[in-house]
């Protein structure tokens, strides 16, 4: 679009307004940043913030990361423009709990590497809304990101197959089954043989997993579970998610780095 076309267009197609949820930040210029942003009808979108490092800039404060913020954006040729913010829910708990935080830069970075831009989802967006409220409250952030993964993995349409193995169809008994990052789901003992590649799961580990799917967070947030099986679960949804996006995530490697350094983790 040239500056006449531009000029062509009516005010009301150029603004508009939208709820968005700040995954990510990028410094830019000399007092600018661009943003990554999720919104809940016009999915991921990239934005330019002009001025908001200027310590008296208006829209600065509105636009932390994992603020839920409603935007007023103009139209660009490259980036649409923030014009306007006011905060829904900053998640000021977030701030005081590193645990919780961590965890809130897994379920941003997830969301911005396993979506395209504009493409909507409006279950995606309640989902980190309501994820990030959560970790804001205190509640367990291992459960709460567990949940997340599985639940936007079902939305995205690679919900890993959990109650029947994925090589010859029978229901999984309960005993040592492995997850396949190839071909989405658990295999059975006989079935694992032909996949090099798979993930041993306990059968508590099968059973959470099992438990987030059928009776959601609520249900998951009471049970205690012990380092080793967080461990476990952590890594075979790791792996899973991994293999989708072909990349590494960074954001618990470094919260485990920083709160942890001495321990390895998945």
């Amino acid at each position: 679009m040239n500056e006449d076309r531009a000029r062509r267009v009516p005010l009301s197609e150029r603004i508009y307004r939208t709820e968005a949820i700040v995954l990510s930040r990028l410094d830019y210029a000399e007092a600018d940043r661009i943003l990554t942003v999720y919104t809940p009808q016009r999915g991921k979108l990239r934005l330019i913030a002009k001025g908001v490092r200027r310590p008296t800039s208006r829209l600065g404060p509105h636009l932390e990361y994992f603020a839920r913020a409603d935007l007023m954006l103009s139209r660009g040729r490259e980036l649409d423009t923030v014009t306007g913010a006011e905060t829904v829910d900053a998640h000021l708990g977030l701030r005081d709990d590193l645990d919780a935080l961590g965890h809130a830069s897994h379920l941003a970075e997830l969301l911005n590497r396993m979506t395209e831009d504009r493409q909507e989802n409006e279950a995606a967006y309640d989902l980190l809304a309501r994820s990030l409220r959560l970790l804001s409250d205190g509640v367990d952030p291992f459960a709460v990101t567990r949940h997340f993964e599985l639940a936007l993995l079902a939305l995205l349409g690679y919900r890993p197959e959990l109650y029947r193995c994925v090589g010859c169809d029978r229901e999984l008994t309960a005993t040592v089954n492995t997850l396949s990052h190839g071909r989405g789901g658990l295999l059975c003992p006989l079935c694992r043989a032909d996949d090099g590649g798979s993930f041993p799961l306990s059968v508590n580990a099968q059973k959470y997993l099992r438990m987030l799917d059928r009776n959601g967070l609520s249900a998951a947030a009471r049970l205690r579970v012990d380092e080793g099986l967080r461990n476990e679960l952590e890594g075979a949804l790791g792996g899973y998610i991994r293999h989708l996006t072909e990349r590494d995530l960074h954001s618990l490697r470094v919260w485990h780095a920083i709160r942890e350094p001495s321990v390895p983790h998945p």
